[in-house]
């Protein structure tokens, strides 16, 4: 019997709650688009209603803007940050073959990091043609 509580509380649980707060995650963006939506649109018929100049929706509400380098360059630094600590971590309590698996986050900020710097260049010169 204990082996099965001890199955279920180690296996079990975290899936469910990792899943769970995932979906919990994706719910709260979906319910705050929606609610901004319905403001956004009782704001524009009152505007209308009244004779007054229609407000323009919001940027992020129309278009998602994916190429933010500020949010890669974070994303990057915290990535590579928590390889290294994962690597070092590893390597000293565990085993040095297995530390090499802390590296997997590590190059996933690096190329968040090159992102980056992608899209800041891209962002200092025009467009060719102009």
């Amino acid at each position: 019997m204990e082996a099965a509580i001890f199955w279920i509380a180690t296996v079990i649980t975290p899936i469910v709650f990792g899943v769970g707060a995932g979906m919990f995650v994706v719910y709260l963006g979906h319910r705050r688009k929606e609610l901004l939506l319905r403001n956004t649109h009782t704001e524009r018929m009152t505007a209308l209603e009244k004779g007054l100049p229609v407000p323009d929706m919001p940027k992020g509400l129309i278009e998602i803007d994916t190429s933010n380098a500020a949010l890669s360059m974070r994303y990057g630094i915290a990535l590579t940050l928590i390889g290294v600590a994962c690597y070092v971590a590893i390597r000293g309590f565990i085993d040095e073959d297995m530390a090499y698996f802390g590296l997997i986050p590590s190059a996933i900020g690096v190329a968040n990091l090159v992102y980056a710097a992608v899209l800041w260049r891209r962002a200092k010169t025009p467009p060719p043609g102009t």
